[in-house]
C-alpha cells in the first residue's frame, strides 16, 4: 500500500506514447511547484513521478479488435487506478490521450464519489465519428484541454469547460525545404507501438529493396523511433545493406532531420510532426481487417491525416488499409522522390494549413498556468 505525504498531489493517466510526450512536457513544467505527481507513464515521465502504478508498455492495443480482446485487462487496470485515486485523496487528476480508456476511469471515479477535478487532454475525434462522446464527457470530466480550435465548439456545446492549448508541433522547428534537393536521407516512421512495427515493417522492406535496387549512393535511411523500440528496429534492420540510421537520441534527431530529403509516415502525430518539419511525405496505415470494416460503418471521414480531414481532399498521399500494398506504395514512393512538383505542391499546402493546426505559442505553458488555476481555485 503506497502512503503518500500530505501536500498538493496530481494523479496523471497517460497510456499512449504520443500522450507520454505531453505527460513529459507537463511534468517538467509542474516540477517547480510543491506538487506530488504520480501516476500512469512511460520513461520519459517517471522522472517526475514520486509513485509510478503502471507502465506505458502494457497498453499496446490498437484497433477496436485488439482492444476488445484486452478489455478484462483494462477493466482490471482501470478499478486498482481508481481505487489508489480515491484512497489517496489526489488534488487533481490528469488524463491524457486514450479517451476511451481515461473516460472510463474518470467515470468510475465519478460514480464513487471522487470530489475533486478532473480533465482530459487530448480530446476524443468526435467530429468524425461517435459525436455523443462529447456529451458523455461533459457528465464526468471539469475540463478538457484541446489541441485544435476547432474542436471546443463541440464540448462547449455540452456545457464542458474548454480549453484551447495548440498541438504539440508548435515546438517543432522547419527544416529548410528550399534545400530539400540536397539532402540525402530518407525517413522511415513505422509507429510507436511495437504491433505497428509488427504490421507495417514488411511494407517499409519493400521500399527498402527498391532502394537498393536503385544501386545508388543518393540515399541512406534514418529510422528516428523510440528507447523500446529501438533494439527491436535494429534486429529487423541489421542484414540491410543501405546505409541506416536508427536511433532513439531526440536532440541527435532533431540534426538528422536537417538532412531528410522525404519521409514514409505512419499516420498519427508523427506525420504531422514531418509536416511541420516541412518534409514531403506519404501516409501509410494497416488496421485489422475486422476493425476496419467495423471503422468503414461508423466513421465518417474518408483520410486518416489531419491536414487531409481539414481539407477534405487529399494534401498528403496516402497508401492506408485495402489500398495499402506493395504495388500502391512503390508507386506512391516512386513519386515522392522523382516528382518535384508533387513535392512542392504537397509543402506549399501544407504551409497554408498549419495555421489551422499550429497555435504557434507553447502548449505545455499554457497547460502550466491552466493547472495552477484549477489546483489554485481547488485548495
Amino acid at each position: 500500500m503506497i502512503k503518500l505525504n500530505k501536500k498538493t498531489k496530481i494523479f496523471i493517466c497517460c497510456t499512449e506514447q504520443s500522450g507520454e510526450n505531453i505527460s513529459f512536457n507537463i511534468c517538467k513544467k509542474l516540477s517547480k511547484y510543491n506538487y506530488q505527481i504520480d501516476g500512469v507513464g512511460g520513461n520519459l515521465s517517471k522522472n517526475y513521478f514520486t509513485n509510478k502504478y503502471y507502465d506505458i508498455s502494457i497498453f499496446k492495443s490498437l484497433g477496436l479488435v485488439e482492444i476488445f480482446f484486452s478489455i478484462p485487462k483494462f477493466l482490471k487496470i482501470i478499478n486498482n487506478l481508481s481505487k489508489e485515486i480515491i484512497k489517496n485523496n489526489y488534488d487533481l487528476v490528469i488524463c491524457i490521450d486514450s479517451p476511451d480508456f481515461n473516460y472510463q476511469l474518470a467515470k468510475k471515479l465519478k460514480k464513487n464519489g471522487f470530489k475533486s477535478n478532473i480533465i482530459q487532454i487530448v480530446a476524443p475525434t468526435v467530429w468524425a465519428w461517435r459525436k455523443k462522446r462529447a456529451k458523455k464527457f461533459a457528465k464526468f470530466y471539469n475540463e478538457i484541454f484541446t489541441l485544435f480550435s476547432f474542436e471546443k465548439k463541440y464540448f462547449e456545446a455540452e456545457g464542458l469547460k474548454t480549453t484551447f492549448i495548440g498541438h504539440p508541433i508548435a515546438s517543432i522547428k522547419a527544416t529548410n525545404y528550399n534545400t530539400n534537393n540536397e539532402k540525402n536521407l530518407i525517413a522511415f516512421l513505422p509507429g510507436s507501438r511495437e504491433n505497428e512495427i509488427n504490421k507495417l515493417f514488411p511494407y517499409y522492406e519493400h521500399i527498402y529493396n527498391y532502394i537498393l535496387e536503385l544501386n545508388s549512393n543518393r540515399f541512406s535511411i534514418f529510422i528516428p523511433t523510440l528507447p523500446h523500440l529501438i533494439n527491436k528496429i535494429r534486429k529487423l534492420t541489421k542484414n540491410w545493406k543501405v546505409k541506416t540510421i536508427v536511433s532513439d537520441d531526440t536532440e541527435q534527431n532533431e540534426k538528422i532531420y536537417e538532412k531528410v530529403f522525404v519521409s514514409v509516415t505512419c499516420s498519427g502525430t508523427a506525420s504531422l510532426e514531418i509536416s511541420k518539419r516541412l518534409i514531403p511525405q506519404i501516409i501509410l496505415y494497416k488496421l485489422n481487417k475486422l476493425t476496419y470494416f467495423i471503422f468503414s460503418f461508423l466513421i465518417k471521414i474518408r483520410f486518416a491525416n489531419i491536414i487531409n480531414i481539414i481539407n477534405n481532399k487529399m494534401i498528403i498521399e496516402e497508401v492506408v488499409n485495402r489500398k495499402l500494398n506493395k504495388n500502391n506504395l512503390l508507386i506512391s514512393f516512386k513519386k515522392l522522390i522523382n516528382d518535384q512538383k508533387f513535392r512542392d505542391t504537397q509543402i506549399l499546402n501544407v504551409k497554408k494549413n498549419l495555421q489551422e493546426i499550429d497555435s504557434f505559442a507553447d502548449p505545455y505553458e499554457i497547460c502550466e498556468q491552466r493547472i495552477k488555476e484549477i489546483i489554485s481555485k481547488a485548495t
